[in-house]
């Protein structure tokens, strides 16, 4: 995935040179995304993001797996 630079003002700004690289489809996640940790290891994407729909709109739900064995690391964003 391409990285897009954002150039803007020093402070505030989640690098200290002055700009932010923003990787996320979805755009600056800094203040929305939420570490979701203590699954259990059967958990899967589209369950952790049906169970948080209650609370609000979910632009993205992701269950962390290992690359080479498929299972889940027991978290997600």
């Amino acid at each position: 995935m391409a990285f897009q630079q954002i150039l803007g003002p020093s402070s505030g700004s989640s690098s200290s040179s002055g700009f932010q690289y923003m990787n996320s489809p979805f755009g600056d996640t800094t203040y929305t995304k939420v570490f979701v940790g203590g699954l259990a290891w059967e958990t899967q994407s589209e369950t952790m993001r049906r169970y948080f729909e209650q609370f609000g709109e979910i632009v993205e739900a992701v269950v962390i797996t290992d690359k080479n064995t498929g299972r889940s690391k027991g978290y997600g964003f």
